[in-house]
């Protein structure tokens, strides 16, 4: 199937980002407990971990989706919609491999959460 390539590839570029930044966050820790900086640069270095850490969480958590995506192609569930069991458009699922739901059954979504 050409999503579950996609999928896969998708999968690859989420593994090389949340090692990325994992390296990152340790190269931060051990700048950290070994250099003397002035508060400020301190206070700049905290930002920067604190942002990395947070952009590794989202990561981690669309790995996940991407996961659970790779398991329904497995068995023959990828591209229906959770909601209204229909088929999710092809459109749809070339720009968000991961989806869920239909552009119907998302629209109605939102609809609801405003």
């Amino acid at each position: 199937m050409v999503y579950q390539a996609s999928l896969q590839i998708r999968k690859q570029e989420i593994q090389k980002m949340i090692a990325e930044k994992r390296e990152q966050l340790m190269e931060a820790s051990t700048e950290l407990s070994i250099f003397n900086h002035n508060p400020d640069d301190v206070a700049v270095d905290l930002y920067e971990r604190e942002k990395n850490v947070g952009l590794m969480e989202l990561l981690e958590i669309e790995l996940e989706k991407v996961n659970e995506a790779l398991e329904k192609c497995a068995v023959g569930e990828y591209g229906i919609c959770e909601s209204c069991g229909s088929s999710i458009e092809a459109e749809r699922l070339q720009s968000r491999v991961d989806t869920v739901l239909c552009s119907k059954c998302e629209q109605a979504q939102k609809t609801k959460l405003h």
